[in-house]
């Protein structure tokens, strides 16, 4: 199956995607039993040690004999705006329609609230991401 690539366009208000440019930019995909997921992580060269923004999708595995194979799932932007300051981060998840990926190709973006369990989830998940890119080998030097 072929996976829809990740959104060029990101939320109003992040860095634009000509200053993304020239960031570091760790692109992956992993499954596991119940899903697939695909994630791009950009590193802000003035911040090397810090992903600035985190950005991923999550398809959930259909029942066996299901065409397709996974469902499409809604795309997640997480913001470190400010790293300075210990505040929330921002978090941004991909508007659908009757649970259905925007056929544009400008997807349309919804804050998610730092006090909602769907914010804890979408932090989870970038934890598990980054552990993975760190397992790999990907996240540049050790800290210490």
């Amino acid at each position: 199956m072929r996976f829809r690539p990740l959104s060029a366009t990101l939320p109003v208000g992040l860095p634009s995607a000509a200053q993304r440019a020239t960031w570091e930019r760790i692109d992956g995909d992993y499954e596991t039993e119940r899903e697939h997921v695909r994630y791009s992580l950009f590193v802000d060269p003035e911040r090397p040690l810090l992903f600035r923004i985190t950005q991923y999708r999550v398809s959930a595995r259909r029942p066996a004999g299901s065409r397709p194979r996974f469902e499409d799932g809604a795309e997640t932007v997480v913001w470190n705006e400010t790293p300075e300051r210990r505040v929330p981060l921002r978090c941004f998840a991909e508007e659908r329609l009757e649970g259905a990926a925007s056929t544009s190709a400008v997807p349309s973006w919804r804050s998610v609230n730092p006090a909602t369990p769907e914010f804890q989830r979408s932090m989870i998940r970038a934890l598990e991401i980054y552990e993975r890119v760190h397992r790999e080998g990907r996240a540049g030097p050790p800290v210490g």
